[in-house]
């Protein structure tokens, strides 16, 4: 796992020394090398940040270039088919040569052998990566199908900037903010790609890559302009099309579904375990860990390392349920428990390790695991996506009950009667948010609005628009409302969300964190998997839980979802409560355009009088201000 920067500069030459200081700005993403490769010829240059997991030799080094001495590659990931794509590489060509076994090396042979989007097709992993076409004098940009590396992309002036993080934009340049993400971040706790909170710079949406020639290279880039260059290579519309119509005419058994499950996802967790340094799991106790714990201890000659995060507040804590599934699977297990002074000592580090606003609160708790994983390992393995993928979030229960509920009323009534409760509720926040969750027009928006803390933006900054006319709408394609909710969050909530607070956490530790889960035939097999074996019995995860069971008994997992939350209520009462009161005041709050000051503190004193719970509303916006403090102080 590993980290790059570049810029593409025509007008000007390239400062080694400030593309050095620019990848050291996320040496953290890669302490074990570092390496700079640049073309003045036309003003371009790329460094990169290693950390080495394949190849720990100087093979592996990076920028690397291809045997032919066209291609050179920034690369941030770890491709599990490597070794495949290398022998079929051979067959077709005896005379190509390795020096070395890195995963990188297989890649840029890939893409020299077959071109950009057969390679990719090909790929089966996570990544990220810019490759310099020093012939054509071009660029390529691409990322991997689910989103788990990121990869962002500017205009400065009249060059073009990448990277895996925003520091070294933040760093360098006194870019404008977006106003157009703050709206999108107050309702959803992160900023959905392809925006940043910068102004002209991109996040690249995950299965897509993109060509960027001198003639790109000008002053600023709208957003349908950077839409209209990428290219996508995976289209999970297509398979989610697929696996509607698969569903069909299936006709498995259960036995042999739970079969045909536990082999994939062995499949995949045994490709996830090909490390050349120590390897650990993130065990909650929970099915989607505990079956991925399960899985690699049965593909394991020795017991694994796992490790878990419990909380002194019962009722956030799972160490316990974690604790016996380690204990049954005879794992080598470690814990730790946290209290409010541990989160309130990360508190200072949010708003560099996320170097863009980001509010989901188990940040707190990643960060922390994470932390604790590199004292034993380098590569962990998580159970990310179980959820996405098989129906796993209460809400996919609840909301589609409330709809049945809501959407027998008129849309007419139902706007005039948002608008009334709007009204009469001003200063209450939990009836304002029933208000704008009654003015959704169709289910899809309802669904966007039960998962937002702030449906409508507007209670703090005036004429803003609810957050489903701020997102774009989904796809023409067969699906009912569970397929859509599930739809909604593989393509927005899991890579814009769950994956961003997995990667910078972990990277920020020199950590890399692998997601079985993730693996594309995963879920192209989850999308053919017709919605009774999925969600039965009223539980989700019916077949997680078939296959789990194969491991552990029932009684080890088959409770009530629990999440890996903090109690935010309490802490905002209590122990951040002197933290909070300082981002509120009037100066802090000023740093952000627009904002209702007087808004913002009747929330905030509501709370603190114990009127409302709005922990998770108040995060939101506490961590939109730290990000103010820290970078536009």
């Amino acid at each position: 796992m590993c980290g790059f920067v570049g810029v593409f500069s025509p007008e000007s030459p390239v400062d080694p020394e400030w593309l050095e200081a620019a990848a050291n700005s996320i040496r953290h993403r890669g302490p074990d090398d570092a390496g700079v490769y640049i073309d003045q010829m036309v003003g371009f240059g790329m460094a990169h940040r290693r950390l080495a997991i394949l190849d720990l030799s100087p093979r592996g080094h990076q920028p690397m270039v291809s045997s032919t001495g066209r291609y050179v590659i920034a690369y941030n990931g770890e491709i599990y088919n490597h070794l495949e794509i290398r022998r079929a590489l051979l067959q077709e060509r005896e005379s190509l040569l390795f020096k070395g076994t890195s995963d990188t090396e297989t890649l840029l042979a890939a893409i020299e052998n077959w071109g950009i989007q057969k390679a990719l097709s090909q790929l089966n992993g996570m990544f990220a990566f810019a490759l310099w076409d020093s012939r054509d004098k071009r660029l390529c940009l691409a990322r991997d199908r689910i989103g788990e590396k990121p990869l962002y992309v500017g205009w400065v002036g009249r060059s073009i900037h990448f990277g895996s993080e925003l520091k070294p934009f933040l760093r360098a340049y006194n870019l404008p903010l977006n106003s157009d993400a703050i709206p999108l971040f107050l309702s959803l706790g992160y900023i959905p790609a392809p925006c940043s909170i910068l102004r002209g710079v991109f996040k690249l949406p995950p299965a897509h890559y993109l060509w960027l020639h001198v003639n790109d290279c000008h002053a600023g880039v709208a957003v349908s302009e950077f839409i209209s260059k990428l290219r996508c290579y995976w289209s999970l519309p297509d398979k989610v099309s697929d696996g509607i119509t698969a569903r069909r005419s299936d006709s498995r058994r259960n036995e042999d579904i739970t079969g045909e499950l536990d082999g994939l996802l062995k499949r995949t967790v045994e490709q996830r375990m090909i490390a050349d340094v120590p390897l650990g799991m993130c065990l909650s106790g929970g099915i989607d860990s505990s079956l991925i714990a399960a899985l690699m201890q049965a593909s394991s000659n020795r017991p694994i390392k796992t490790f878990t995060v419990g909380f002194k507040e019962a009722a956030y804590d799972e160490s316990l349920f974690a604790r016996r599934v380690a204990a049954h699977l005879g794992t080598d297990h470690t814990e730790i428990v946290l209290g409010p002074q541990d989160a309130l000592n990360l508190i200072p580090q949010l708003s560099s390790v996320y170097d863009e606003p980001f509010a989901d609160s188990s940040q707190i708790p990643t960060l922390l695991v994470s932390k604790m994983l590199k004292q034993h390992v380098t590569v962990a393995l998580s159970g990310d996506g179980g959820d996405e993928l098989f129906f796993g979030y209460d809400r996919y229960r609840i909301a589609p009950k409330l709809w049945n509920w809501y959407g027998r009323c008129p849309i007419k009534f139902r706007r005039w009667l948002a608008g009334q409760v709007s009204q009469k509720s001003v200063k209450n926040y939990r009836f304002w948010r029933f208000g704008q969750r009654l003015a959704a027009p169709d289910f899809d928006a309802f669904y966007l609005a039960f998962g937002s803390v702030l449906p409508n933006p507007d209670i703090f900054l005036v004429g803003t628009p609810p957050v489903w006319e701020l997102l774009s709408q989904l796809p023409n394609c067969p699906m009912g409302r569970m397929d859509r909710m599930m739809y909604r969050d593989q393509t927005q909530y899991l890579p814009d969300d769950i994956l961003v607070k997995v990667d910078r956490a972990s990277m920020s530790v020199s950590l890399e964190m692998r997601a079985p889960f993730l693996d594309h035939h995963v879920v192209e097999w989850a999308w053919s998997l017709p919605s009774t074996y999925k969600y039965r019995n009223s539980k989700g995860k019916w077949m997680l839980r078939q296959v789990l069971g194969r491991y552990l008994p029932n009684s080890m997992f088959d409770r009530p979802k629990q999440g890996f939350g903090v109690p935010l209520d309490g802490w905002l009462r209590g122990p951040l409560c002197d933290w909070a009161e300082n981002l509120l005041s009037s100066q802090v709050v000023g740093l952000c355009p627009g904002f209702s000051y007087d808004a913002v503190n009747r929330i905030w004193r509501q709370h603190q009088q114990g009127n409302i719970n709005a922990g998770y509303l108040l995060w939101n916006m506490l961590m939109l201000l730290a990000w103010f403090e820290k970078w536009r102080p």
